[in-house]
């Protein structure tokens, strides 16, 4: 079985289970979709094709109003925000896509219904000092061996110094680390190679980790493995950083995502140029990255008001 390979959610037919099953393999092979999006659109798809049937609508007959017909009662019945909306509606859109290009339908209906207007939510990112404390933490687990310490440190390192999303870094194979271990080549979003780089400390806890690989009797070519020798997941990644944030005290979240934004918001902080951020964190489009420019500037606000005399808001300090 495919890595992935998921139980697909029942659909009410056969015709239906078989339009998502080639909705599911165009996502995973030809736009390379985490997984987690991939059960997204599935579950999206299944909350579809159950009011087509509750309302008697052939999914190969849709129209525009049909569609704003599904839209009115999501919002009566499930009071969905318009940031959840427009991931639906993107979902659709793209499962009438894959319709039209084997010519099960004459044209896209969803290309006339217009996207909700959502607000883009400013990333959250880890300050300069967190990070440290998190890159730095040290601990004994009695639950695991000092190999398996070594790989968690390793992981820390290369997610904070190349901004990998997390699928990239478990999907990474030993053969796209360059020689000296400085520059790795990743498959991202919409199968989009792209190269990524590792600073000093990365590289070191990069060797220091595949030193003790051999240790793991690897069973896959992925670059980090879990204790059976098989490829890591991005479960196993998440469940590793929430356990460190469990050891540390923490109350906020240690996610593989927040490390890939404080990469960004620390490379633009330190005035590297916008549109190589973008090509490190593979956006296809700068307004994704742009996103990061206000985390930026609300930095540099703040350094503004502590520094500049009569730009304090409290004058008492």
């Amino acid at each position: 079985m495919s890595e992935y390979a998921v139980k697909l959610p029942k659909f009410p037919s056969e015709i239906l289970n078989s339009a998502a099953s080639r909705f599911y393999e165009y996502l995973r092979v030809e736009k390379n979709y985490s997984q987690n999006t991939l059960n997204a659109y599935l579950l999206d798809l299944k909350s579809f094709f159950e009011f087509c049937l509750q309302e008697q609508i052939e999914i190969y007959q849709l129209e525009s109003v049909d569609v704003r017909s599904y839209f009115a009662f999501l919002s009566k019945n499930q009071g969905l925000d318009r940031r959840t909306q427009s991931r639906k509606l993107s979902s659709l859109r793209t499962f009438y896509k894959v319709l039209l290009k084997d010519n099960l339908v004459p044209g896209n209906p969803i290309l006339s219904v217009n996207f909700p207007k959502t607000r883009k939510q400013v990333p959250k990112n880890f300050r300069i000092e967190e990070t440290e404390s998190i890159l730095d933490y040290e601990y004994e687990n009695e639950n695991a061996s000092e190999i398996l310490n070594i790989r968690d440190k390793a992981i820390l390192e290369v997610l904070y110094s190349s901004g990998l999303r997390v699928f990239e870094l478990v999907d990474a194979t030993l053969v796209q680390l360059s020689a000296d271990h400085s520059i790795l080549k990743v498959m991202g979003k919409r199968r989009k190679e792209r190269y990524v780089y590792l600073g000093k400390e990365a590289i070191q806890s990069l060797n220091e980790y595949l030193d003790v690989r051999p240790r793991f009797r690897p069973r896959s070519d992925e670059i980090f493995l879990n204790q059976k020798g098989n490829k890591l997941t991005t479960r196993g990644v998440r469940y590793i950083l929430n356990e460190r944030r469990k050891r540390m005290g923490w109350d906020k979240p240690i996610t593989p995502h927040k490390f890939r934004h404080t990469f960004a918001t620390d490379l633009l902080d330190a005035g590297a140029d916008i549109r190589a951020v973008q090509e490190l964190l593979g956006h296809s489009s700068l307004s994704t990255t742009q996103v990061y420019l206000s985390v930026s500037k609300e930095k540099i606000k703040e350094v503004y008001r502590k520094a500049h005399p009569h730009a304090r808001l409290d004058k008492s300090k």
